[in-house]
This record gives structure tokens, C-alpha cells and sequence, in this order.
């Protein structure tokens, strides 16, 4: 008989680590909400500084306000996968963007490698987002 408790305890404590690793959600995403210091070195326009915001959409998608420095109004559409984002192509105020971005361990600083191409020149950009 003390077998069949063992039994079912076992199954108990199985069913529980299932389900408490079905429930996990990455929350990176989350976790980048905000404003952020950016560091911009572009091919075209040198170095620059500006601020940027995150916010998150849901547990993958990501808005970025003001990327490439193109506006407060404006913003980018990211998609992140662990400590990784990817910018898919999209036009933003008459600018064609994509590219990528890898998040620190930390989550504090996002380096960004993308290019924008304004129909007539294809600039390669390297921006630094930190808190």
C-alpha cells in the first residue's frame, strides 16, 4: 500500500512541474518598457543622441517611438525572442527599415543594427539603446 502513495505523489509532483512550466512566459518583452539613451552611429548622419521609448504590445511584440530619430509620433514594430529582436521590414514615414537587435544579459542596453533606406540611399546604422 505505501507503494501506491509513493505512486501517486510522484504523478502529483509531475502533473505540477508540467503545468508550472507550461504556465512560464517570457517577459522580456516587459522588461523593456521605457525610455531609452540612444547612441546612433549612422553612415549618413555621424553620431547622434536621442532618446527613444519601448512599449510592449504582448508577450513577443514591441513598439519602439522614435527609432532612427524620426519622430515621437513614429514608431518601429520589433518582435523579441529571448534576448534577440528582429526588426521585419516596414515603412516608417517614408523610410523603408529592418534589421536586428540583441538585448544585454542584463536587459539594460540593446544594441541595434539596421539599415533605412529612404528610396534614394541605403544608410547602415549602428544604435546603442540604454537606460
Amino acid at each position: 500500500m505505501a507503494w501506491k502513495r509513493k505512486i501517486r505523489i510522484l504523478i502529483a509532483i509531475f502533473l505540477l512541474l508540467v503545468v508550472a512550466g507550461g504556465c512560464s512566459e517570457d517577459k522580456t518583452g516587459l522588461l523593456l518598457n521605457g525610455t531609452w539613451h540612444v547612441e546612433e552611429n549612422s553612415q549618413l548622419y555621424g553620431t547622434q543622441h536621442y532618446d527613444a521609448d519601448i512599449s510592449q504590445i504582448d508577450s513577443a511584440k514591441i513598439e519602439i517611438t522614435n527609432f532612427y530619430n524620426i519622430g515621437l509620433g513614429s514608431y518601429v514594430t520589433a518582435y523579441v525572442n529571448g534576448l534577440e529582436i528582429a526588426i521585419p521590414g516596414q515603412s516608417v514615414k517614408g523610410y523603408d527599415l529592418k534589421g536586428s537587435g540583441e538585448i544585454s544579459a542584463d536587459k539594460n542596453s540593446i544594441l541595434f543594427t539596421f539599415t533605412a533606406n529612404d528610396g534614394a540611399v541605403i544608410d547602415h546604422v549602428i544604435a546603442q539603446y540604454k537606460r
